[in-house]
């Protein structure tokens, strides 16, 4: 029964109403369904509803398989910037340091939202040469963001 319910939700990625696609990303990502992967980096590249591509991309970091990791890096290029903050987050599930170049000129996004998560990953996947770039965001205009850049800087000294 459990596969005929997971059959039907990867099926439901293809549907034509943003909606049940949405939703289908969503519990597949609860359920860390690697067998949806394949569709799910299609939706993450080429769905025209951006809030289908968000939790496509959180769904993603909860599945937690490493051959997101690209598909994920490329996301942080998104035009949505919800996109790119749930990338971002992602990759800091997937402990993805291969992102770090990346990761690093998010810092300059212009949503402080995509700067807040950006550094708040690079600190939690110990990236410490961030550092300078981090620094610069303690004059951001974003108390959120300022915040975050302080935090991380503080992991990324205790590992240096």
């Amino acid at each position: 029964m459990l596969n005929v319910d997971l059959d039907r939700l990867i099926l439901a990625l293809d549907d034509p109403i943003a909606v049940i696609r949405n939703a289908a990303a969503q519990e597949l990502g609860k359920r860390k369904a690697k067998e949806a992967l394949p569709k799910l980096f299609v939706l993450l590249e080429k769905d025209e509803n951006a809030l289908v591509r968000d939790n496509v991309a959180f769904a993603l970091g909860e599945i937690g398989d490493p051959s997101a990791i690209p598909c994920l890096i490329r996301a942080l290029k998104d035009r949505d910037e919800w996109v790119r903050k749930s990338a971002a987050k992602a990759l800091a599930y997937l402990n993805a340091s291969e992102a770090a170049d990346d990761l690093i000129m998010l810092l300059n996004d212009p949503s402080p939202t995509v700067r807040k998560t950006a550094v708040r990953t690079l600190g939690i996947l110990g990236i410490t040469k961030a550092c300078p770039y981090i620094e610069r965001l303690l004059n951001d205009e974003n108390i959120l963001v300022k915040k975050n850049a302080i935090q991380a800087l503080e992991q990324l000294k205790s590992k240096k």
